[in-house]
């Protein structure tokens, strides 16, 4: 009986690993439509977003700002490591696009690689060293000159990524963006010492704000003087004219109408004339 039992028992046993080894394909196939269906909504939430595209234009900044607008947008979707390449490359277009279809297979292969791998082989193909010192010597030599100081704030931020060896702290940046100043600024700060970028931008930028506001409320009281003036000019010149027209007016009225002075003379003709065929 205890036999019995035993055999009984390694049956059992053995119809569940049939059981089991019998769901393993369901289990994988239920496990490929739920990351095909995960992959699919995280395509689908980047789509709605409308990323930009990259055709691999010659301007650093563009690139620049794509990489920057995926990665907002991967962090606002929750993009898996994984699976960032495959969504942004959707969005490679002209030159761009053309380049990764060569070199796929080349770039994947690399060890670890994943999106940091690929921004780094984009980089290196579309802003290659020449353009990164160019850029470099760029932000090194901005001024604001005849820019705003929101300008000149956002031209700083745009360039000081091709230069942070040279800005590596926010000290470093806001003694840099305080540098680039008009000389009239930099003497209103008097010489404060500012911890970071925004913190100096907040300040100048209240500064400049009171600067316009000033040069405009000269800018009317000025417009406002002329217009006086122009008023009162005016003024003179209508009255001068008022006065021409009664002078003439007088001097007019001292001389006998025209006609009746030609009446008069025509008059004193025929007088004349008839006395002097009277005399004959």
């Amino acid at each position: 009986m205890a036999g019995g039992r035993s055999s009984g028992s390694g049956g059992n046993d053995l119809n569940d690993v049939v059981r089991q080894l019998a769901a393993v394909p369901q289990q994988l196939a239920r496990n490929s439509t739920g990351n095909g269906d995960a992959q699919g909504e995280l395509f689908k939430k980047v789509a709605q977003s409308k990323p930009p595209t990259y055709q691999g234009e010659a301007d650093p900044v563009v690139l620049e700002n794509w990489l920057r607008e995926f990665e907002k947008l991967f962090g606002a979707v929750g993009c898996p490591e994984n699976s960032k390449v495959g969504c942004a490359i959707y969005y490679l277009r002209g030159e761009a696009d053309l380049w990764w279809q060569q070199n796929e297979a080349t770039i994947r292969a690399l060890p670890r690689f994943n999106w940091t791998k690929f921004q780094e082989k984009v980089r290196d193909k579309f802003y290659p060293s020449f353009l990164q010192k160019q850029k470099a010597e760029e932000f090194s030599n901005l001024r604001m000159d005849k820019m705003t100081v929101t300008e000149y704030y956002t031209k700083f931020i745009e360039l000081s990524r091709f230069a942070e060896g040279s800005v590596s702290t926010e000290k470093a940046k806001a003694r840099k963006f305080e540098s680039g100043l008009t000389t009239d600024l930099q003497l209103k700060l008097c010489g404060q010492v500012f911890e970071t970028l925004d913190e100096v931008y907040g300040r100048v930028a209240h500064l400049y704000a009171l600067e316009e506001k000033k040069k405009k409320e000269l800018a009317e009281i000025e417009g406002r003087e002329k217009r006086k003036e122009v008023g009162q000019v005016s003024g003179n010149q209508q009255g001068n004219q008022n006065g021409f027209k009664k002078q003439n007016y007088h001097h007019n009225n001292n001389f006998p109408n025209n006609n009746n002075f030609q009446n008069n003379n025509r008059q004193g003709g025929c007088s004349n004339n008839g006395g002097a065929r009277n005399n004959n």
